[in-house]
């Protein structure tokens, strides 16, 4: 878990908040650290204590927004402040450097920071800014002949830009990852019971049976269903429905093994796909299932059962799909007439 979650519980990475919040801390601790660092070194390798200075003033004011947000601060309000704290900083470090040995690398780092916490509106705007304002500068330093002026000053110039650079962007490549992962896993998984969804369970059946299909293996799915759901939303209301929807995901998570799927097909129905088993196991399986679920009170003591309607395909071909879960569906309907609260399993053969 990152280190600022503890300031921001509620936050999670499916929160759209997430990666702004992530950059604003790592962008004020880069700040702390190289305000500070850069502040020592101005004072004490090159005698430069009105830019120690600023420097410190950055510092200062970068404390100051980290501890302005772990209290509760307003992001936006954060960001700005970033923003105006290194456009402060930078604008009177280069000037007192009248531009050389660098300095004006340090003007790159501002586009990057900008879009992260501004967005493309306001990143546009402030690093074009920013780079006319510049761009200007450096045009009248060179009507006056300033000259470049290189010394070892512009040799950790170029090394600090250089490593905030490669922070900026790793931290940003990292966040772009994470997001995509969330996203990912977010189209794959059902919002309320955390287990997969149907489009997961339609795509995995294909890969399970393509695979079976060429290694020979049999193929078994459970379809189930909580009995009289309808009554215990009717009676508890649906809040507790879902509570019941939860609980038993966790009992097919627990009751499954790491290579089986389980998902929600629909409403109180799920699946469990199981490559590699026969007819015998699937069974197995399903009786294992409605006795845990039978014996695990939900809310209080509320006590649910399902009913289950396995097949298995001995032989595989990749047609299969759509037969095998008819006659699963049937089996569950089948279990349900025979009194609920039980798996009818059934093994087929290609034709």
């Amino acid at each position: 878990m990152k280190y600022w979650r503890k300031y921001h519980p509620d936050i999670d990475a499916a929160d759209p908040r997430y990666n702004q919040v992530s950059l604003i801390y790592s962008v004020l601790l880069i700040m702390v650290a190289y305000f500070g660092i850069i502040g020592v070194l101005n004072i004490t390798l090159f005698d430069a204590a009105d830019i120690a200075f600023y420097d410190f003033i950055g510092l200062a004011l970068a404390v100051a927004i980290y501890l302005f947000v772990s209290r509760g601060g307003n992001f936006r309000v954060a960001s700005w402040a970033v923003m105006a704290t290194l456009i402060i900083i930078l604008f009177a470090f280069v000037h007192l450097a009248e531009g050389r040995n660098y300095s004006l690398l340090w003007a790159t780092m501002l586009p990057p920071i900008a879009f992260f916490l501004l967005g493309r509106s306001g990143g546009s705007w402030i690093s074009g800014l920013v780079f006319l304002y510049f761009s200007w500068y450096l045009y009248q330093l060179l009507n006056q002949g300033v000259t470049a002026n290189l010394s070892l000053g512009a040799l950790f110039n170029f090394v600090e830009v250089a490593t905030a650079q490669i922070f900026l962007f790793r931290f940003y490549e990292r966040s772009r990852q994470e997001a995509y992962e969330q996203l990912q896993k977010t189209s794959i998984t059902d919002p309320l019971t955390g287990v997969f969804n149907r489009l997961y369970l339609d795509n995995a059946l294909k890969k399970v049976l393509s695979l079976a299909s060429r290694n020979k293996q049999p193929v078994s799915v459970l379809l189930l269903d909580v009995d009289h759901f309808k009554r215990i939303n009717d009676e508890h209301g649906h809040l507790v429905g879902d509570l019941v929807l939860v609980a038993l995901c966790k009992v097919l998570e627990e009751a499954t093994r790491e290579s089986d799927s389980v998902g929600r097909w629909g409403g109180e129905e799920f699946l469990v796909i199981c490559p590699n088993t026969d007819e015998a196991q699937a069974n197995a399986l399903g009786e294992r299932i409605i006795e845990q679920v039978r014996e695990k009170a939900v809310n209080g003591g509320i006590h649910v059962t399902v009913s289950i309607g396995a097949a298995t395909f001995n032989q595989v071909d990749e047609k299969s799909i759509e037969r095998l879960l008819q006659v699963a569906d049937n089996n569950m309907y089948k279990a349900k007439a025979a009194g609920r609260n039980q798996v009818v399993s059934t093994a087929l053969v290609t034709s």
